[in-house]
């Protein structure tokens, strides 16, 4: 058997392909970051570089 049905709108419902999606920019943007970081000429830099990171929402 499966699952018991949800109730109507109590959880976003997400295909497969969004999550994969969803994956893909967040592998992304993390690279873009380590990048980033490791390419700041100071260490003042790095620091709002990580700052930024740990504010994102996913």
């Amino acid at each position: 058997m499966g699952r018991p049905p949800r109730p109507e709108g109590s959880e976003k419902v997400m295909s497969i392909a969004d999550r994969v999606r969803q994956r893909r920019l967040i592998n992304r943007q993390n690279r873009a970051i380590d990048r980033a970081w490791m390419t700041a000429p100071t260490q003042s830099m790095r620091d709002e570089i990580a700052i930024f990171a740990q504010r994102r929402s996913f």
